[in-house]
């Protein structure tokens, strides 16, 4: 069965980090393609980006350009916010009924994923797969023990072994606010139209 990977964030701006992640998912999961997916406004964050949709989209399609397994779906910016993952996953599966779906994520999200609106219904819709960060073990949380596994009630959890790179969307704003170089923390041209743009100054 072919299989695609759903991968949400703000991309608040996306960095190496995010693209490294995404390319390890596809390649040891044997995905045919990732999806990035930007939010509008996470429940779990009490602020929306900080910079609007339309420069996070361009920022996105800059940064996965030249990446034929890379795709952007603008789903949850056409929805009113709060951007809730188990309504996406459902618009996926309807849209690729005949598809595996993996849904993408750090392992730090995976631990607080019990604060998720209706974490419980992701695991029917598609399997967790984590990317170990930097700081953050390869664990199951107790809460998730009984998710870890493929069943009925579940499509499992998978680890995959994502290159430990220390980089942050918050600390690239910090940078740039401070007027300090991101250069190799982004992609070139992302950086550039951060540049010509004055975002996040």
């Amino acid at each position: 069965m072919k299989a695609i990977g759903i991968y949400g964030g703000s991309f608040d701006p996306i960095h190496l980090g995010h693209l490294l992640l995404a390319e390890t998912a596809r390649e040891e999961l044997a995905l045919e393609q990732v999806i990035f997916v930007p939010a509008a406004q996470s429940p779990l964050k009490k602020h929306r980006p900080y910079i609007n949709d339309a420069d996070r989209v361009e920022l996105i399609k800059l940064a996965i350009r030249e990446n034929p397994g890379f795709t952007l779906s603008e789903v949850e910016l056409k929805r009113k916010p709060p951007s809730y993952t188990v309504d996406t996953l459902n618009f996926f599966r309807q849209a690729y009924p005949d598809h595996a779906l993996f849904l993408l994520m750090g392992q730090d999200s995976l631990n607080t994923l019990t604060g998720w609106h209706r974490f419980e219904q992701l695991f029917t819709l598609a399997t967790l797969a984590v990317g170990v960060r930097p700081g953050f073990p390869a664990q199951v949380p107790p809460a998730l023990e009984a998710f870890r596994a493929p069943s009925a009630q579940s499509k499992g959890i998978v680890f995959f072994h994502n290159p430990e790179v220390a980089i942050s969307s918050s600390a690239i704003r910090e940078r740039l606010r401070l007027g300090k170089s991101v250069r190799y923390w982004l992609e070139p041209q992302v950086l550039k139209y951060i540049l010509a743009n004055k975002l996040y100054t």
